[in-house]
């Protein structure tokens, strides 16, 4: 297993231990995601898996799509995690390259620059639902690395905010937080 497969499974199931608390009446809740509520954002998160499962599966570049929840965003989300963890575990598939959303690059790749969609969005449920998410700091670290040499891109992409001033000394998942433009102090 690569450092970046653990570091994306790692984040996938920090975003997992919010989604399975999320009381029932508080899927329709407003998230810090403008337009979206708690259901949009694991629906954008079901997408976004939804398309490096395909590229793992067959090579060929996908764009994430936003599923429809319907009344079970939570079994949306349980089978869309198990999906693209078992098309990620096959010999070779993390090596496959491709031109995929940014050029060519590996499915290695793809998940280094992802993990920030699962790191930023268990926040962002957290905060629509009342529920406390835990983000890993060492996968905080790597992400902001990834995504900070990104961020201008990102930006104009309008995929994340302006930075949120943070201390230099505050814990990484807090910087990296401010990093996408979300303010761990509101």
């Amino acid at each position: 297993m690569s450092r970046e497969l653990r570091n994306y499974t790692k984040a996938l199931y920090g975003f997992d231990a919010v989604i399975q608390r999320v009381p029932a009446e508080a899927w329709d809740a407003d998230s810090p995601c403008d337009g979206w509520c708690a259901r949009d954002v694991v629906a954008h998160a079901a997408g976004v898996m939804n398309a490096i499962e395909t590229m793992a599966r067959t090579g060929e570049n996908a764009l994430p799509q936003m599923p429809d929840t319907g009344d079970d965003p939570v079994g949306l989300w349980n089978s869309s995690r198990d999906a693209l963890l078992e098309a990620l575990d096959h010999p070779g598939v993390l090596g496959r390259l491709g031109n995929y959303w940014f050029g060519e690059s590996t499915i290695n790749d793809i998940l280094a620059f992802s993990v920030w969609d699962p790191l930023g969005h268990a926040w962002d449920l957290g905060r629509a639902t009342g529920l406390e998410p835990h983000g890993s700091d060492a996968v905080a670290e790597a992400s902001m690395a990834v995504i900070g040499a990104n961020a201008d891109m990102l930006r104009g992409m309008n995929l994340m905010g302006d930075p949120v001033e943070v201390a230099d000394d505050a814990p990484a998942y807090t910087r990296f937080l401010a990093l996408t433009g979300r303010d761990p102090n509101a």
